[in-house]
C-alpha cells in the first residue's frame, strides 16, 4: 500500500480532481479563474446543459463524431488484425520480428508531423493527390474544403491504418492461443481460412473488446488532427465535441460551458464502454 500510495496521490491530483472539478463547474457560469473577485463564477444549475442541447453546433459535432467512431472502429478492428495474422503466420522468426519493428517504428514520429504531411498531400495547389490528378488530365479537387469529402479525407489519414499498438495487441492475442488447436484443425483438414474463422477470431475476442473500447474512446476524445488540418471546417462539417470544448474554453473563456461539453463526452464514453463490455463478455474457452 505504501508503494501504491504515491501513484494514487498523483492520480487523485491529475485525474480524479479534474473530473470532479468539471462536474462541479459545469453548473457554473465560469470564466476559468480561481481568484476571488476576478472573472465570472456564478452558479446557474443545469443551464449550460440546456443551452448545449439547443445548440445546433453541438449536435453537428456529435453527428461528425459518430462517423469517425464507426469508421475508426471498422478500420481498427479489421486492418491491424489482418496484418497481425500475416506476420504471425511467418515461419521465420527473424522475419516476423523485422516486420513488427517496421510497423512499430512510425510510433516514434510525432503525430503533428504526420498531420502536417497529410495536409500537404491534400493541398489543392501543390499536394500529391492533385498533382497525380493533373498528370491524368483530371480536374483538381479540394478534399479538405468540400463538406461532402472532408470527413472521408480525414479518415483516410493514416492509411493503411495499421497502428503499432493495436498490431502488437493482436499479435500478443494470437500468440496466447494454444497452437495445438491449430494443429488439430490442420489434421482434420481445415483450410487456413477456416482455421482463422473458427479459432483465431473467436479466441481473439478479448483483444477485439479492448481495441474496440480504446478506438471508440480515442475517436470521441480526439480533436488535434482536425484542429491542425481543418479547424472544424469548412463551416462545421468536421467539428467534433473535443474541438468545440477547446474553442469554447480557450477561445470564448466559457469554461463552465466547456466543462458541460466535457461531462457529456465522459457520460457517452462510459455508456459506450458499458455496452461494449456487455456485448463482448470475456468467457473462458473450454
Amino acid at each position: 500500500y505504501i508503494m501504491i500510495l504515491p501513484i494514487m496521490v498523483l492520480l487523485a491530483i491529475f485525474a480524479f480532481y479534474p473530473i470532479a472539478l468539471s462536474l462541479i463547474k459545469s453548473t457554473y457560469r465560469w470564466s476559468g479563474t480561481f481568484t476571488k473577485g476576478m472573472g465570472k463564477n456564478e452558479f446557474i444549475g443545469l443551464k449550460n446543459y440546456s443551452e448545449l442541447f439547443k445548440d445546433e453546433i453541438f449536435w453537428q459535432s456529435w453527428k461528425n463524431t459518430i462517423f469517425f467512431v464507426v469508421s475508426g472502429a471498422v478500420v481498427n478492428l479489421i486492418f491491424p488484425f489482418m496484418c497481425a495474422l500475416l506476420i504471425f503466420s511467418l515461419k521465420n522468426g527473424k522475419a516476423s520480428y523485422r516486420w513488427r519493428v517496421a510497423f512499430v517504428a512510425p510510433m516514434v514520429v510525432p503525430s503533428m508531423v504526420i498531420f502536417l504531411l497529410w495536409q500537404f498531400i491534400y493541398d489543392v495547389d501543390t499536394g500529391v493527390v492533385n498533382n497525380v490528378l493533373s498528370l491524368l488530365g483530371m480536374k483538381k479537387v479540394d478534399l479538405l474544403g468540400n463538406p461532402r469529402s472532408v470527413k472521408w479525407a480525414i479518415r483516410f489519414m493514416g492509411f493503411p491504418w495499421v497502428g503499432g499498438t493495436f498490431l502488437l495487441i493482436y499479435i500478443a492475442g494470437l500468440s496466447s492461443i494454444d497452437n495445438s488447436l491449430r494443429e488439430a484443425a490442420r489434421i482434420d483438414g481445415a483450410s487456413p481460412i477456416r482455421s482463422i474463422l473458427a479459432i483465431d477470431i473467436p479466441l481473439s475476442k478479448p483483444q477485439f473488446k479492448m481495441i474496440l473500447t480504446l478506438s471508440v474512446i480515442g475517436e470521441i476524445q480526439d480533436f488535434v488532427k482536425i484542429q491542425t488540418i481543418t479547424e472544424g471546417g469548412p463551416g462545421y462539417s468536421s467539428y467534433v465535441p473535443g474541438l468545440y470544448m477547446y474553442k469554447t474554453a480557450f477561445g470564448s473563456s466559457e469554461f463552465g460551458k466547456a466543462c458541460a461539453i466535457g461531462v457529456t463526452m465522459l457520460v457517452v464514453m462510459l455508456f459506450v464502454s458499458f455496452v461494449i463490455n456487455k456485448l463482448f463478455k470475456t468467457e473462458s474457452a473450454d
